[in-house]
């Protein structure tokens, strides 16, 4: 859209008619043009969230996010809804693909001065730009998990690091195997349903989302090269999967963790060893990990996984990856 129209437009037309959804093909060079030179600017923060990937609304066809693309200048924005508050939020700062940054200023400027998005997401070195003309409103304090493969690998890699995480007794035992799916395979979705099993009767959790779940699914991960399902079997019987999505960047394949699902937050009609249980979590994230960096993938977030009980979550990713960073969200 042309940057006059802003003037005219309401928040309702700009988001359903003007912006682009993200499984269009279309949004891929534009996601790829941003998380480039947000990289540049800001470092790892700057890549987007598996959220805003091309390869995650293949899978899950999310319609609160789009890309708006005014004369040059991009901007993600997320329609929210929650109870009775409904509205544009802008994810990050805009960017101009002609590196203008006053053009991307008063693109920014007008659209807030329009209010045509109510709040704008910022990680810390965005935040620093605008903090002295916005009110804070929440913040987010783990907004992302981030490891560098080649640093996570060669810390978990040492005899003592999966020694203590009880990785070495599991590599000995010939009952737990692990493979890539290249086909279709049942055990997914009977994963996904144990995983949503426990979390209703053992969790207790009330609202249950089932959209990514059904678009893990269905998925024809067999037929692409942007994701990688792998599957974790003892003695033949499913006890975890995870997946990752695949995006390239100009710094090589950037991985996005969007499912971590193991025995231990699982209902199952099968016995399995309580070692097995207590050590799948260190387990599946060596192998995947060891998997990775001998694909040369350099870079990877684990930010949006669900698959445990959530006053675990924080620490287990945090064990798991090398760091994480936070977001703020100003109003």
């Amino acid at each position: 859209m042309k940057f006059e129209e802003l003037d005219t437009i309401d928040t309702k037309e700009l988001f359903k008619e003007k912006a682009m959804r993200l499984d269009d093909i279309e949004s891929k060079k534009y996601i790829e043009y941003y998380n480039n030179e947000r990289y540049d600017r800001y470092g790892y923060q700057g890549i987007l969230p598996a959220e805003y990937s091309h390869e995650y609304h293949l899978i899950k066809k999310d319609w609160q996010r789009k890309v708006l693309v005014v004369d040059d200048v991009i901007i993600f924005m997320k329609y929210v809804s929650l109870f009775q508050h409904r509205y544009n939020r802008m994810d990050g700062l805009p960017i101009s693909m002609s590196g203008d940054k006053d053009q991307e200023k008063r693109v920014f400027n007008k659209i807030i001065e329009r209010k045509l998005c109510k709040k704008v997401l910022c990680i810390e070195p965005e935040s620093k730009l605008i903090a002295d003309k916005f009110e804070l409103d929440s913040k987010i304090m783990t907004y992302n998990y981030y490891s560098d493969v080649i640093n996570n690998f060669t810390k978990i890699d040492r005899n003592g690091w999966r020694t203590k995480r009880g990785v070495n007794r599991l590599l000995k035992d010939p009952l737990l195997t692990y493979r890539k799916l290249e086909h279709h395979d049942d055990s997914v979705e009977q994963i996904n349903n144990a995983f949503t099993r426990w979390k209703s009767e053992v969790e207790g959790s009330r609202f249950l989302s089932k959209t990514l779940a059904n678009g893990i699914n269905k998925h024809e991960y067999w037929d692409t090269d942007s994701s990688e399902y792998y599957l974790f079997e003892y003695d033949g019987f499913p006890v975890g999967l995870i997946v990752y999505i695949l995006s390239p960047q100009k710094r090589g394949i950037v991985g996005h963790q969007i499912v971590n699902k193991g025995i231990n937050h699982m209902i199952v009609d099968y016995k399995i060893p309580e070692e097995i249980k207590k050590r799948i979590g260190a387990f599946m994230h060596y192998i995947t990990m060891r998997d990775l960096h001998e694909r040369g993938i350099k870079h990877i977030f684990c930010g949006m996984v669900t698959g445990m009980r959530n006053p675990s979550l924080r620490t287990f990713k945090g064990i798991m990856n090398d760091t994480s960073f936070e977001a703020s969200i100003w109003k």
